[in-house]
């Protein structure tokens, strides 16, 4: 879908889209049109079941109107304006409209702009390997008194937008294209826009002693990866926020493989790392004034002759020592090998990592909140607000030494999965990762194996990649 911002009324639009309040309200444009039309809008209304629901929508073939339902007018919130997009986005597709003109009354642009993302966001196809493409030709003219500075005041929300595709459609490719190495040529390309861009080899790995994320990757003729990606908003202070992603380009379980059912899926168990490259793009481009370090952990997990197996003890590059389980439970190990380097480096003041850690968090929140753990009160505060407020909802779980516990390993310092097996699965990841953590810096893990995928869709994505987590970290970033 494409935007254009225009003051023009009169023009060849295919069709232009009015709005309209709960109980069939009229904004003054609205009333303006039918009055011209000689009532033709509140006759078509009449003769209808429309209501004026959010995101109702009634085609008014003859005059060329869409009308859109807007909801309660005292209700609405920038979620609704999300919505609202989303169902214009999905209609105007489907119907496949060449143009039209979305014309709504006393609407502020920033209200716009989150129509317009909606509509963006919920249109996203991923058909890059077809060879028929699906209808994405729509070209939305959106009204405003003053189209130059609405376009400039756009670019922050443009970002949001780059931010998600670009983790969707990470999240989208297939291993046998998004390999480790690719990975990493997809992260230099952020170095454009002023990020610094860092690759630590399998060589580097060795030399620094990150022994976990080398033993899941060492049964794959694609080597593991650290990126990092240092951003710097504000040069007069030293305090860095850092963001931590799994970066399993694919993971089978390696010796302890998983069934061959939905094992496709697992292409996407990097979608935590391709959400960190996405905030990442998105910063840069809305030029934060926050300094930001993104970290990726990279590796593919498969069985081989070479691959780490259960029962192996690791030393990790904390020192700590790891008594495998399951090497299906590998990318707890990443994340600490990451989180241990991101700390001796760059002593950030707070880490919040994103990971698709486990499936015991979709059996308790499924596909609508994802699982929040944290070591701070005041940070898990932040997190659920901005979560309220994009959408990218949270639900805090506990964290604590009973669970801990059920981490002991007999013949090393902890064992990668709990006893008893399965278990509060979520939880005793979240404390694996973190006994890694340095207690003086602010740490939240977001398990978003259910959000970062929908399975029928939502308001504002398609079935598929949702890009969960960007909008959430741009609301974050506006309150810290």
């Amino acid at each position: 879908m494409k935007i254009e911002f225009t003051e023009k009324l009169k023009q060849n639009y295919n069709y232009t889209l009015l709005g309209i309040y709960e109980n069939n309200k009229l904004p003054s444009n609205t009333l303006k049109y039918d009055k011209e039309l000689n009532g033709i809008i509140t006759k078509s209304i009449t003769n209808s079941n429309f209501k004026g629901n959010i995101g109702e929508h009634l085609i008014i073939h003859s005059e060329k109107i869409i009308l859109i339902g807007l909801g309660n007018q005292k209700k609405l919130t920038n979620l609704s304006f999300e919505k609202i997009g989303g169902k214009i986005g999905k209609l105007l597709t489907k119907e496949q409209v060449k143009t039209a003109l979305l014309y709504l009354d006393n609407f502020d642009d920033e209200k716009l702009y989150e129509i317009i993302l909606g509509a963006i966001l919920k249109t996203y196809t991923f058909d890059k390997y077809k060879t028929q493409k699906e209808y994405n030709d729509t070209t939305l003219y959106i009204h405003t008194e003053n189209p130059i500075k609405a376009k400039e005041n756009f670019n922050n929300t443009k970002a949001i937008i780059d931010g998600i595709t670009t983790t969707r459609n990470l999240a989208n490719e297939p291993s046998n294209i998004l390999t480790t190495t690719q990975f990493t040529i997809e992260a230099k390309k952020l170095s454009k826009l002023g990020i610094k861009i860092e690759i630590l080899d399998e060589k580097a790995l060795k030399k620094m002693g990150a022994n976990l994320i080398l033993s899941v990757g060492q049964g794959s003729k694609y080597p593991p990866y650290i990126i990092t990606m240092q951003y710097t908003g504000n040069k007069k202070s030293k305090d860095y926020i850092a963001l931590i992603g799994k970066g399993l380009c694919f993971d089978s379980g390696g010796i302890s493989i998983k069934p061959s059912a939905h094992m496709d899926e697992m292409k996407s168990d990097m979608t935590g790392g391709a959400t960190i490259l996405g905030i990442m793009e998105m910063i840069a481009k809305q030029k934060s004034n926050k300094n930001i370090i993104g970290v990726i952990g990279l590796a593919e997990n498969m069985p081989d002759g070479n691959s780490y197996k259960p029962g192996d003890i690791i030393k990790s590059l904390s020192g700590k020592t790891v008594e495998v389980l399951n090497t299906d439970a590998e990318g707890r190990l990443v994340l600490a090998d990451c989180i241990t380097y991101t700390q001796n480096k760059y002593h950030p003041t707070t880490i919040i990592d994103f990971a698709t850690l486990t499936g015991a968090i979709i059996i308790a929140l499924g596909e609508q909140k994802a699982g929040l753990f944290t070591n701070s009160s005041s940070l898990a505060k932040q997190l659920l607000e901005s979560g309220e407020r994009t959408g990218d909802e949270l639900w805090q779980l506990p964290l604590s030494k009973t669970y801990n516990d059920m981490l002991k390993s007999s013949v090393a310092d902890m064992i990668n999965t709990s006893k008893p097996e399965r278990q509060a699965g979520s939880i005793t990841a979240a404390e694996f990762l973190h006994n890694f953590v340095d207690e003086k810096i602010k740490w939240a893990h977001i398990d978003i194996a259910g959000t970062a995928w929908t399975t029928k869709g939502t308001d504002t994505s398609p079935a598929g990649l949702t890009g969960f987590g960007v909008k959430l970290i741009n609301d974050y970033l506006k309150e810290v």
